[in-house]
């Protein structure tokens, strides 16, 4: 207990025993025993945890998002984050961290008011006409209202849950610390670098916290879409935001999955559709930008040529280099092409070194043809990508972070196809774009570009040579030259080579005493007991429960 206290600090204890509690309650408590935190869990919990769950319908997948959703807002995007990582997370975890829910009660008016007077140190008065009491939405970080700035115009305020940067600061450390133990306990998880995920989300989830970067993001796509009547972005007012208040203009338009209203204002849902997906594709083969969460709840029908976009908080950047990879990929399904999938792989670096291709190849187009040749209406995108899932996660895939997200931002656009016009292909959508940026490729000035690129690179090369070289010799000449070695593993076997020696040592002192027992019994050294030396007595009474204790531990170990 006191070393938890000297990592965790006594504020993050409480917390901590409720995250323990709740994951013995799930059914985790042989985890917890194996990273040492057992100490903290009652009798009561041991004994009891996870009975609840034992039936098959509760699966451990199924019980991990339970206890996420239960810990709260942290948890879930952890899980969320996690769920894009199949080189470390098994199959069924991912499909099942993938329906996680931000489902939270509202909070009253009075605490979200007392939060913008806090940001901005003036009554909420003097910064708006009116504010509705009554939120629009209700999320774990934020909750928006409706209102009316100074002059006049319609506008939303998105206004951070008061204290929930406390809270989200000790759930975080809890998860640094939790993935500290897990890396020192169980040797074999070091090769996924726990502690370096844990540092990674903290940094996302920071942030997170910070609505002027959600704010810069919008601006951005503003800029992107200024000469495009088909897409409306909202207007940020930088004077009425903040870190923890964001206020942006208020769109006012039909939800896009309404279709019963959009049918009502004489809306043709199939142009809709076809607009939705010329606007995604551009933003991913043209502007290098693209929204990262298109539910329906973020997309709204102003009228048949006119899309509004809003909630910018997470976005995905694609470089020149990823819109070719991803240009190659979608040319190489269209002809059904796997060589030239499997090439494009490659060099994306998502293979690991030592992958079997052609075992891969074999499994990636055995997978492929189950979907390919069908009409769109018959084929299911989430299922492909649960799919490349199951495939990366046997063969170690590491898909890079902006290709998860892009995946995910297919799954939420092809839900929303499939509402508006079912026999809507996606895929060809795409076509043209893609055929657009392998025609770039071909562009001579962009030959012309990539060459003086690298000849400018291979110039400064060759100017640090020299430099670089001279470096080297002097240090190989005053003996200042290192080399930096990582041993894998070695760790284990110091730690075997250390309890080997204890065992030894412990030995050696047993032995001890069982001769030196054995001696003054021989010789009746008083004071005598029954005609026995006490000493005598209690030596070989120590020796046997020393005996015995040590056999446990070796026992216990499982290393004989």
């Amino acid at each position: 207990m006191n070393v938890i206290k000297l990592h965790m600090g006594l504020r993050n204890i409480k917390r901590l025993r409720f995250i323990t509690s709740t994951l013995v309650k799930h059914g985790f408590y042989p985890l917890l025993d194996a990273i040492g935190l057992s100490k903290l869990i009652k009798v009561s919990d041991r004994l009891s945890g996870g009975k609840r769950y034992e039936s098959e319908e509760y699966s451990p997948q199924v019980r991990l998002r339970l206890a996420f959703e239960e810990l709260g807002p942290t948890f879930i995007k952890l899980g969320q984050i996690l769920s894009t990582r199949p080189d470390i997370i098994p199959e069924e975890f991912i499909s099942e961290l993938l329906k996680l829910q931000d489902e939270v009660p509202r909070l009253p008016y009075e605490e979200i008011k007392e939060a913008i007077e806090t940001e901005f140190k003036r009554p909420v008065s003097e910064l708006f006409i009116s504010i509705d009491r009554e939120p629009i939405a209700a999320a774990s970080i934020a909750q928006v209202h409706g209102a009316i700035t100074p002059d006049g115009k319609k506008a939303v305020v998105k206004v951070r849950r008061p204290g929930i940067e406390r809270i989200l600061e000790t759930d975080v450390s809890i998860v640094k610390y939790l993935a500290s133990l897990i890396e020192r306990y169980i040797p074999e998880s070091r090769i996924y670098d726990p502690t370096g995920i844990a540092d990674d989300f903290a940094i996302f989830m920071k942030k997170e916290l910070d609505f002027t970067l959600e704010a810069s993001h919008s601006e951005k796509f503003r800029s992107n879409f200024r000469d495009d009547p088909c897409v409306k972005i909202p207007k940020v007012y930088w004077e009425l935001s903040r870190k923890s208040v964001l206020t942006m203009e208020r769109i006012d338009g039909t939800k896009i999955d309404n279709i019963k209203a959009l049918k009502e204002k004489g809306i043709d849902t199939e142009k809709t559709a076809r607009l939705l997906a010329e606007i995604f594709f551009r933003q991913v083969f043209e502007q290098n930008l693209f929204h990262g969460d298109l539910h329906s709840g973020n997309i709204f029908v102003i009228s048949e040529k006119t899309l509004g976009f809003v909630d910018f908080g997470l976005v995905g950047w694609v470089d020149r280099e990823m819109q070719d990879n991803l240009a190659d990929i979608l040319i190489g399904l269209i002809k059904e092409d796997f060589d030239a999938l499997t090439k494009t792989y490659l060099k994306m670096g998502m293979l690991p070194d030592d992958i079997d291709v052609a075992e891969f190849k074999r499994e990636h187009t055995d997978m492929l043809q189950h979907y390919l040749g069908r009409p769109f209406k018959e084929v299911n995108i989430g299922d492909l990508f649960l799919d490349y899932i199951k495939l990366a996660s046997r063969h170690k895939v590491r898909l890079p972070r902006e290709l998860i997200l892009l995946d995910k931002c297919l799954l939420e656009l092809e839900g929303l196809i499939k509402v508006l016009h079912p026999g809507m292909n996606l895929i060809q959508e795409a076509e043209p774009y893609a055929k657009k940026l392998v025609m770039r490729r071909l562009n001579p000035a962009r030959f012309a570009k990539e060459g003086l690129e690298t000849f400018s690179e291979l110039t400064e090369l060759l100017k640090e040579l020299p430099r670089q070289t001279n470096l080297i010799i002097r240090k190989l000449l005053t003996d200042k030259l290192t080399f930096e070695m990582n041993h894998r593993g070695l760790e284990e076997l110091t730690g075997e080579i250390d309890r080997g020696s204890n065992r030894l040592t412990f030995a050696l002192i047993l032995a001890a005493l069982i001769v030196g027992s054995s001696l003054v019994i021989a010789f009746k050294a008083p004071p005598l007991v029954y005609g026995y030396p006490l000493l005598g007595i209690l030596g070989f009474g120590i020796s046997g429960f020393l005996g015995v204790w040590l056999a446990f531990l070796i026992l216990k170990s499982g290393k004989y």
